[in-house]
């Protein structure tokens, strides 16, 4: 008959089983309201960058934007002096190809100083420079050889460039 008296430890454990059970529910509410902080944030994060910022010009400094701008003009005279020596009739490697390569940088490439002086204060700008003048470089050397395919180059130079200026 003893063993159907309920023990003094028994009646303790049998008092905390609602507060252990409260306690453990409010353990897994903190932990659910935090994983859904941590979802929303995530995903307004990725969002904002997928949707918001890629169309916002404002986001971009002003100092930026000029670099942005200036790369992009420099990078389509070094388009423009490719598509002259390859409709030139002059041969590729000789040097009458690259100095038509040359001249048809100009008016753009006369302003390079000013532009990498731009680039040069702004957040990111020495790279974009640096990829822009690899393609440079890429571009002519290949008015001295065959000409190969420059994407990879090309599109390291359009990944410094705001979305906008692509």
């Amino acid at each position: 008959m003893d063993d159907e008296r309920p023990t003094a430890a028994g009646l303790e454990d049998a008092g905390l089983a609602p507060a252990r059970l409260r306690g453990r529910r409010a353990a897994h509410g903190v932990v659910l309201v935090v994983a859904v902080l941590f979802i929303g944030s995530s995903a307004w994060q990725i969002v904002r960058a997928l949707f918001v910022e890629s169309h916002e010009g404002a986001l971009v400094s002003p100092e930026q934007r000029a670099c942005a701008v200036g790369l992009r003009d420099l990078a389509s005279a070094l388009d423009r002096a490719a598509s002259l020596v390859v409709a030139s009739s002059y041969e590729v490697g000789t040097n009458e190809a690259v100095a038509t390569f040359r001249r048809g940088l100009s008016p753009e490439w006369n302003t390079a100083e000013s532009v990498q002086r731009t680039c040069a204060t702004s957040p990111g700008g020495a790279d974009a420079w640096a990829a822009l003048e690899r393609l440079r470089s890429a571009e002519e050397q290949l008015t001295r050889r065959s000409r190969a395919d420059l994407g990879p180059i090309r599109r390291d130079l359009t990944a410094h460039l705001p979305s906008d200026l692509r």
